[in-house]
């Protein structure tokens, strides 16, 4: 998106030296003249010449059309269906692109003369391309291998200049523009980046390029693209729509999104001295508060079935519970202790982290397993691997942690079926990484772990090297847990569910795994053992924060 030219100023807040210079001047004019002075938004243009380019800049630098390189365009049909694919799959998750102004642009060949739009259909077609069976959209592997590359640190800069970049033309900021289609184009665009400037500050732990209080821009409209509300000149008097929208998942998303800002901003403080009375209890309570008036208001058609019959649908409400679990997991898991993090035995007592943390891991792994039983229309998910990955983490931490809890008379595990979860955590990134290299990456880490431990009665299809799995076992080993295992279950949805049941029993979701999984109660761990266990996810998690390339946050 461009800057309107016919309001070439960017943004400048009220303490800005700009709206300085205006007032001076308004004050000039009124000495000067003894008339009304001329409007502000004259003076702030008149202000504003010294941060303009020059004539000569315009003349050397303005134009860099001869500059940029020409564009190549798929195929008239797979664009078609590129296009298809990314509005079925991919927009209705991140909620970013206008499908009939996108749709009529395209028609039109807009992308054939415009450089600027014809990078946006690009960069659709390769988001696209990861739910394509065409081989078509394949590189060359030279190609591939020798001229691309992908990193966390790269796009994590990127969304922090696109942040700043919005903040010039002044998106921040509610109602900077008059014009619905503009305003909400730009807002969709600003949340977006918000959305993945604050996952990529979660999985790093470092700094958001902006917080909360930096912004009050609104949310997207609770409209679907073919909404009568882009065209009613009065969007109020339109009467409520009988059937859900898909735009409810986008607020709610977002609304998850501030709530993993804000225990960002509240649990993990850099400052000794910043952190308060009562701290991190009173701001665990916080979070917790939080979350759990999100999960209330969720609406129905959100709250997770696995009998939805609408697969956008069954795929927004996965993605939201798989996320709402993986928050609680990074809100308690400051309580897990380690041998780099010593807590108080008073907290370990009042908190049952680990159990809050257990229970979490093992509703994500299954709402996550449920899903992509699933198969069809399931293939673009990136959005949930973090959430699957800690699952993960946190049920092998429980099972290696028993010992330690008995002796401290905490609770007890059942190793068998928590096992059988890890499993499940490690059948979706099965499914995902023949399309999404960082589930490959996540797979391998995971069985790589499971096999430096002292677990010689692991059945081989836990271990095993991902790569050598065929997509058609996969998807007999999804028949089979789906056939099997289609008794309906009760989520625990609230942070006290979490922590005050056991974590097995009567917490039963009744998913059956494969059967020839032979999982071994005696899986020879002592009390010795622990401190291994936490050294070695110690250990990953400093692999972790210098990871290998990868998709997305």
């Amino acid at each position: 998106m461009n800057l309107d030219p016919a309001n070439p100023l960017p943004y400048f807040g009220k303490t800005s030296h700009l709206e300085l210079i205006s007032t001076a001047m308004e004050a000039r004019e009124g000495f000067n003249s003894g008339i009304t002075p001329p409007p502000p938004s004259v003076n702030l243009l008149a202000a504003a010449q010294p941060f303009r380019r020059s004539p000569w800049e315009d003349e050397h630098f303005g134009s860099t059309k001869d500059l940029l390189t020409p564009l190549k365009f798929p195929e008239p049909d797979l664009l078609r269906d590129l296009v298809s694919l990314y509005f079925t799959l991919v927009n209705p998750l991140i909620f970013l692109l206008h499908q009939p102004t996108f749709e009529q642009s395209l028609a039109d060949g807009l992308h054939l003369v415009d450089h600027d739009f014809g990078c946006t259909v690009l960069a659709l077609c390769a988001l696209a391309s990861r739910c394509s069976d065409d081989p078509r959209v394949l590189l060359s592997v030279l190609y591939n291998n020798k001229m691309l590359g992908s990193s966390r640190d790269s796009s994590w800069a990127q969304v922090g200049l696109g942040l700043q970049c919005l903040q010039e033309v002044g998106v921040h900021r509610r109602n900077r523009f008059p014009d619905k289609y503009i305003l909400e184009a730009w807002k969709r665009v600003f949340w977006q980046l918000i959305c993945m400037d604050t996952l990529a500050s979660a999985f790093t732990t470092r700094p958001m390029a902006m917080s909360a209080s930096d912004y009050d821009t609104d949310y997207p409209a609770e409209c679907d693209d073919d909404d009568e509300w882009w065209y009613s000149p009065d969007p109020t008097a339109l009467p409520k729509r009988a059937n859900p929208s898909l735009a409810s998942y986008t607020i709610a998303y977002l609304k998850l999104i501030e709530i993993l800002a804000m225990a960002q901003k509240t649990l993990y403080l850099v400052k000794e001295s910043e952190k308060p009375q009562g701290w991190p209890q009173n701001a665990v309570a916080a979070v917790d508060s939080a979350l759990n008036a999100w999960i209330d208001e969720l609406p129905e058609h959100l709250r997770w079935n696995q009998d939805i019959q609408n697969p956008t649908f069954a795929a927004q409400s996965a993605t939201l519970h798989a996320r709402y679990y993986g928050i609680q997991i990074h809100t308690h898991r400051i309580f897990i202790p380690s041998l780099t993090n010593k807590m108080e035995p008073s907290l370990l007592h009042d908190y049952p982290s680990l159990a809050i943390c257990a229970s979490s891991a093992r509703a994500c792994s299954h709402v996550m397993n449920a899903f992509v039983s699933r198969g069809s229309g399931a293939v673009y998910y990136p959005l949930t691997f973090n959430a699957v990955f800690d699952s993960a983490l946190v049920l092998l931490l429980h099972v290696w942690s028993a010992p330690r809890n008995r002796q401290q008379g905490q609770l007890s595990v059942d190793r068998h079926k928590c096992l059988q979860d890890v499993e499940l955590c490690l059948r979706v990134f099965r499914f995902y990484e023949t399309k999404w290299q960082i589930a490959g990456f996540h797979l391998d880490m995971i069985t790589g772990l499971i096999g430096t431990a002292n677990t010689p009665e692991l059945p081989t299809n836990v271990t095993e090297n991902s790569l050598k799995r065929s997509a058609d076992s996969m998807h007999t080993q999804q028949s089979h847990s789906n056939s099997e295992g289609s008794t309906a279950f009760s989520l625990p949805m609230h942070t006290d569910d979490l922590g005050r049941m056991p974590v097995y029993e009567p917490f039963n979701f009744n998913w059956d795994v494969d059967s020839s999984s032979t999982y071994s109660d005696g899986l020879g761990w002592d009390s010795g053992d622990w401190s291994n266990a936490l050294t070695s996810v110690d250990e990953l998690i400093s692999v972790l924060d210098n990871p290998a390339p990868s998709d997305t946050y």
